[in-house]
């Protein structure tokens, strides 16, 4: 697994991330076209594509400087690596393919860890293709905090999950929703998150203020204990605060302001999130004031024997759990598996 070094401005950043992943270029113009192809069938796509990178010109300068350096080392023509990067949100958009792909993140703090130090762990559900893709990088920005975080060779900003320096940690997960338009990506707010924020009540702060493309879900941490998550739309947004220093996010919304926001994917989605987050939500409650990182480990390696799998191996055919990070705010930690967390070991890294 490649680990990049970026340094300087955000287009400085994406010239250095494809400079460093440039061996990986096949592979990522595999992944690139196949997901185009898919999005090119979408009827009005080249307008919503217009129309989005019209606003991010206004609002996300950064990530768009991003694609510009990594277009660039890579030789990829830009409108391209733009398509590839905005692809979820077209199909979002036109409500034409919902995601199976989805990720399951908790994180616990105070009297419901071991030590009463804060953990965030995602297992990350994607496409099988990324597993060769993914990548850790660690951040020095011109300008902010410095920052690690888990990415795919070839896409921009923060495209998994992260910790700065301060210690606040921040992961997403996917959710099909109908309440999505021309705001920041994800990967946007949660770069922009790392490179400027401390602490999860200045996070949510500025999250209530800034457009959001929508579409899933924000579970942050901080180094003091404090957690959140933020339920991503672009007219609404729902704040879950944890329950007994605990919580839970998997593939769909439960606050009020977007439950009737989702979009139900293909084969079950919605009752393999339920499971999912029910699965994890009575485990943690079953291990509450036990919760360390060996227990993070086992449980986001588990399988269907007293619940939803968490650990998922190819369902559907196309996707899958291609890795596990666990974060550690308090130490600037985070232990991170490539592959299957039932099969393969976590290696640890440090800010």
């Amino acid at each position: 697994m490649k680990t990049l070094s970026l340094q300087g401005d955000h287009y400085h950043m994406g010239l250095q991330h494809g400079q460093q992943v440039l061996e990986l270029r096949a592979q990522i113009v595999e992944a690139m076209e196949a997901r185009l192809c898919i999005v090119g069938r979408r009827d009005g796509a080249a307008a919503i594509v217009q129309e989005l990178e019209k606003a991010w010109q206004k609002i996300a300068p950064s990530t768009l400087a991003m694609l510009q350096g990594m277009a660039e080392a890579l030789t990829i023509p830009f409108p391209r690596l733009f398509g590839y990067a905005v692809a979820s949100y077209l199909d979002d958009h036109r409500l034409g393919a919902p995601h199976t792909e989805g990720c399951t993140v908790w994180a616990a703090s105070g009297s419901a860890t071991r030590d009463g130090s804060p953990i965030l762990t995602k297992n990350r559900d994607y496409a099988i293709g990324h597993l060769p893709l993914q990548a850790l990088a660690y951040a020095t920005p011109g300008q902010g905090y410095r920052y690690l975080y888990v990415t795919s060779a070839g896409s921009p900003a923060v495209f998994s999950s992260g910790m700065n320096e301060r210690g606040l940690a921040v992961a997403d997960t996917y959710v099909s929703s109908r309440d999505v338009g021309p705001g920041l990506a994800r990967y946007t707010l949660m770069m922009n998150l790392l490179e400027q924020h401390a602490q999860v009540a200045s996070a949510l702060a500025y999250l209530r203020e800034i457009p959001q493309m929508g579409a899933g879900n924000l579970v942050l941490a901080d180094a003091a204990g404090n957690l959140a998550v933020c339920e991503n739309g672009y007219r609404h947004h729902g704040m879950i605060h944890p329950a007994n220093d605990m919580l839970v996010a998997t593939n769909h919304f439960v606050s009020a302001e977007l439950r009737g926001a989702y979009l139900e994917g293909r084969g079950g989605a919605y009752a393999d999130s339920q499971a999912r987050h029910e699965t994890v939500q009575n485990t943690l409650k079953a291990a509450h004031g036990g919760l360390d990182v060996e227990y993070a480990r086992k449980l986001m390696a588990s399988h269907a024997n007293h619940g939803a799998a968490i650990c998922r191996h190819q369902v559907p055919e196309d996707s899958g759990t291609i890795s596990n990070v666990i974060f550690l705010p308090a130490d600037r930690e985070l232990c991170f598996c490539s592959g299957y967390p039932c099969q393969n070991v976590h290696a640890a890294y440090s800010l």
